[in-house]
């Protein structure tokens, strides 16, 4: 088990510490322009996702390019598409729980509980990561047990 939870910190870390700066200022910065809470927990959210996936995506694809030279192959369209591909097995469940309804609910309530926008907004956000992780994992590790790229 120890082994997995390495992995899975490699895999998602640098993603998660990013978005997670970009999603604090993007929705502290609504909040302040625009006093807005609900606009501020749907574009902080959606700055979330963003750059999480992007992120991710980049180094899958980055890995798979140096596989592909390791093995003597050119990385082609199939090839990305494939990492596509993996990327919505992975995530598309827990993506679309998450943004439809968790992650703006939890940076909605949490900073009004809390009366602190700022502080309320992170903890919100990393209630909804703890829940978004759980199926993205679940996920993970059956494409990784079940497709071979």
């Amino acid at each position: 088990m120890k082994k997995k939870l390495i992995e899975w910190v490699k895999r998602y870390i640098v993603a998660e510490v990013l978005s997670t700066i970009l999603s604090l200022g993007t929705a502290w910065l609504l909040m302040e322009s625009t006093g807005d809470r609900v606009l501020a927990a749907f574009i902080g959210s959606a700055a979330a996702s963003l750059s999480f996936y992007g992120i991710v995506a980049i180094g899958d694809v980055r890995k798979s390019i140096l596989q592909h030279r390791v093995d003597n192959e050119k990385y082609k369209i199939k090839s990305f598409l494939i990492d596509f591909r993996n990327l919505i097995i992975e995530f598309g469940p827990a993506e679309l729980l998450d943004v439809l309804a968790v992650r703006p609910f939890f940076m909605y309530l949490i900073p009004t509980l809390t009366g602190d926008f700022l502080l309320g907004t992170f903890i919100g956000k990393m209630i909804a990561d703890v829940i978004f992780f759980i199926p993205a994992i679940i996920m993970y590790e059956l494409r990784k047990r079940h497709l071979e790229h």
